[in-house]
């Protein structure tokens, strides 16, 4: 018997605008728009909020997007039995700027810029992917400090070289305990633990859209070896690298098991209003 995903998780109607055309959509599931650049107001279900460069906008059902002249808004609805579950507990519109999902504006650009090239199948994973990176971000935002801000800039920089904590605290021209207890209070880990979830995310996307042998993966993500990163890669998603890229690209990847963890996401100033 065939498992057809599409009816889990799909995308459809993609959109990209340039200038401040207004935008009003009007779908089933989870509605998601990158701002490229510029900034735009999103009406939501009675609630607007202020959406700036390379933020995400995730929403549910009809929406008003009213982009500045310089706007560019890359998007799309994603369908399916999961994603219409994922919309109607979340409800409430929410902004991510990408904190705890460092490539998630680089697969939604992704694909906008492919979607007739993809296979429907590819499509269908990445789109269950995405519901849970989203799920790490549907709560109210924590006020951070710039230096925590800075910080995660700095991570999503360099993770690919040999960069470490100690580096990073001397970048930040702070001590590295005063690094990790403020990266701990605002974030709710450490600055080592974020940068290690940085370089596994890379490392998803390096196994599942490259023949990039291990070793290859592993110099081009930060770690100092294969052997080290398949111990951290198992470590933080109980799989192997090669089990995980067998999973995700055989038919056997059922969407079914779904947990909706939620972290709060943040920004260096509150920009929602009744």
């Amino acid at each position: 018997m065939s498992f057809d995903i599409k009816k889990y998780c799909h995308i459809s109607n993609v959109v990209r605008e340039k200038g401040n055309t207004k935008i009003e959509y009007d779908q089933i599931g989870i509605n998601l728009f990158l701002v490229v650049k510029g900034n735009c107001k999103v009406l939501s279900h009675d609630t607007e909020l202020e959406v700036k460069t390379e933020e995400i906008i995730c929403c549910e059902g009809h929406v008003i997007i009213m982009p500045s002249p310089d706007c560019e808004i890359m998007g799309f609805n994603i369908g399916g039995i999961i994603a219409e579950k994922y919309s109607k507990e979340v409800k409430t519109a929410f902004i991510t700027s990408g904190i705890f999902s460092p490539f998630l504006p680089q697969q939604i650009v992704q694909v906008v810029e492919n979607i007739d090239t993809l296979s429907e199948f590819y499509i269908s994973n990445l789109s269950f992917e995405i519901i849970n990176t989203l799920s790490h971000g549907d709560k109210k935002a924590v006020i951070a400090s710039q230096i925590i801000v800075d910080a995660i800039k700095l991570i999503k920089e360099n993770y690919a070289n040999n960069y470490g904590v100690e580096e990073l605290a001397q970048e930040l021209k702070i001590s590295k305990s005063h690094l990790v207890r403020e990266f701990d209070k605002h974030t709710g880990t450490t600055p080592g633990k974020y940068l290690t979830s940085v370089r596994i995310d890379a490392v998803k996307q390096l196994l599942t859209q490259t023949s990039l042998s291990l070793d290859s993966i592993a110099h081009l993500t930060g770690f100092s070896g294969d052997n080290y990163l398949c111990k951290a890669f198992k470590k933080a998603t109980g799989e192997t690298p090669m089990a995980y890229k067998s999973r995700i690209i055989s038919l056997q990847y059922l969407p079914n098991q779904l947990t909706l963890q939620i972290e709060p996401d943040i920004y260096t100033e509150k920009r929602t209003s009744k």
